[in-house]
């Protein structure tokens, strides 16, 4: 072999050695405010989101798995962090506590490149989310979107190193696609009160899918089907087609850059649609989302029953990647669970509302079975007058307006708004969660185990709610007013 030839078989083949030890790089993908049941693969029959059920197929799906706190901040800080709202420092619309690890920070110490796309107000304070590379106005623009996930790897590459990409749709957020132009003074409203800046987005386009006529979409049982809420579901499923289209776009970009067969990929909601009875709610479409993950070597894809918890996601994450987990965490990685072992408790999950995008205090907590649910509302009451930004809108007015000449809607707006101190929810009758069987007899047994789980939660992860929460089990009425008084200003 010439000179030459020998060089360039030995550049090659040191090239092949390098790529071989690098770590893989990570693209991590999530919706805004999607219900776990909006994608094809778990069941909507409506079949809006071709790309990323292919995907799905190809990936480790959980779909039992609920956020740790069903509102957009709170839930990122839970899921990049590993620990619950009340561990992180992010109750609701503030900063984590300062020194709080994250996967970028932890990341970023193993030698990736962090770049953020969209959603970066909601992951904060800045030490703990020190991007190397921020992009912002994307989130209901798939070309656009597509195009900064280009930038962000080729950043990447320039500095050799291996990467991990928060990429964040914000797609199916208010406003849907295709809703009424919002007028000057209701904006104003919405960027004081919403949870983003998701409806003002320079770059947001209508046009690029068709809208689905309200009369073809199912309603979800946990609503009411009257006109105008029909409306907004159907706008609401014309957002996830668009988010479809932005996911097929950041796929295409990690494709064309050569790191695909190297990249974990993962895709999550980061809570339910921003609908009454889900979004910054503990009910069960507040808190279920479903989330798939993908990497080399995986093996055979698998969909998983188990109870899983989104604090749960930086564990698994790291152990797949080979670097160490910081003490602390409050979630466990799944990876034992994949491999066919079994993990204790996974039979139920937890789940936690503190304060909303308004900065008031809407204490909630959870404990969830795939039959039952026990909820605690510290703030519930006659007098209450719960409000959260997945009520603005066509929905709620509609329902508000219908509860005024119909009996069964009037209670169910009334459950929403006022609330219940303690619920017992026995899922296989009432799958929607309208039925408080609290009292029943026939569940006594069941409601007193739920009740010792989510006491145990909450003292174990010294929660700011557990004095309420034993209030409550005494039968003794909580100062809710006391409670509003201790809130959080917004961070």
């Amino acid at each position: 072999m010439r000179p030459i030839g020998l060089i360039l078989l030995l550049l090659a083949v040191a090239r092949s050695a390098l790529a071989a030890d690098r770590p893989l790089n990570v693209l991590f993908i999530t919706a805004d405010d999607m219900n776990a049941d909006s994608p094809g693969w778990m069941g909507n029959p409506l079949k809006l989101t071709p790309t990323l059920d292919r995907f799905a197929a190809t990936a480790h799906c959980f779909v039992n798995q609920h956020v740790s706190a069903p509102i957009c901040q709170p839930s990122r800080s839970a899921f990049m962090s590993g620990r619950v709202p009340h561990r992180n420092g992010a109750l609701g619309f503030d900063p984590m506590r300062e020194g709080t690890p994250s996967l970028v920070t932890v990341l970023r110490g193993a030698g990736y490149f962090a770049a953020g796309i969209n959603k970066l107000p909601h992951m904060m304070p800045e030490s703990s989310f020190p991007w190397d590379a921020k992009f912002m106005g994307s989130g209901k623009n798939p070309d656009l979107i597509g195009k900064q996930t280009r930038d962000a790897i080729a950043a990447a590459q320039k500095t050799q190193k291996p990467f991990f990409i928060n990429c964040n749709i914000t797609d199916p957020h208010r406003p849907f696609y295709g809703a009424v132009k919002r007028t000057t003074q209701a904006k104003k409203a919405a960027k004081k009160n919403d949870d983003g800046v998701n409806g003002d987005e320079p770059n947001e386009v209508e046009g690029v899918v068709v809208p689905l006529p309200p009369a073809e979409v199912p309603i979800p049982n946990f609503l009411e089907d009257i006109p105008n809420l029909r409306r907004e579901v159907a706008q609401y499923y014309s957002s996830i087609k668009r988010l479809d289209l932005s996911f097929a776009k950041i796929m295409k970009a990690l494709d064309d850059s050569g790191e695909a067969a190297r990249t974990v990929v993962i895709f999550m909601s980061d809570h339910g649609m921003s609908f009454p009875f889900s979004k910054a709610t503990v009910y069960f479409n507040g808190t279920r989302s479903p989330v798939c993950l993908r990497w080399p070597g995986m093996g055979a894809p698998q969909q998983r029953t188990e109870f899983v918890s989104s604090v749960d996601l930086m564990p698994t994450l790291l152990e797949v990647l080979r670097v160490p987990a910081p003490t602390g965490l409050d979630g466990r990685s799944w990876l034992p669970l994949l491999r066919g072992e079994t993990q204790s408790d996974r039979d139920h999950v937890f789940t936690n509302v503190n304060s909303v995008s308004s900065g008031i205090f809407f204490p909630q907590r959870c404990v969830r079975t795939a039959t039952r649910a026990l909820m605690f509302h510290a703030w519930a009451s006659p007098e209450a007058s719960f409000r959260v930004e997945a009520m603005s809108g066509l929905s709620y007015a509609a329902l508000a307006e219908a509860a005024q000449t119909d009996p069964r809607i009037k209670g169910r707006v009334n459950q929403l708004i006022h609330g219940n101190v303690l619920a017992f929810y026995d899922l296989t009758k009432d799958e929607s969660e309208r039925r408080n069987e609290i009292d029943n007899p026939a569940f006594a047994a069941e409601v007193e185990h739920l009740k010792a789980l989510l006491l145990g939660y909450m003292e174990r992860t010294n929660d700011p709610q557990l004095a309420n929460y034993r209030t409550a089990l005494a039968g003794q009425p909580i100062n809710f007013r006391m409670e509003r008084q201790q809130r959080k200003k917004k961070g």
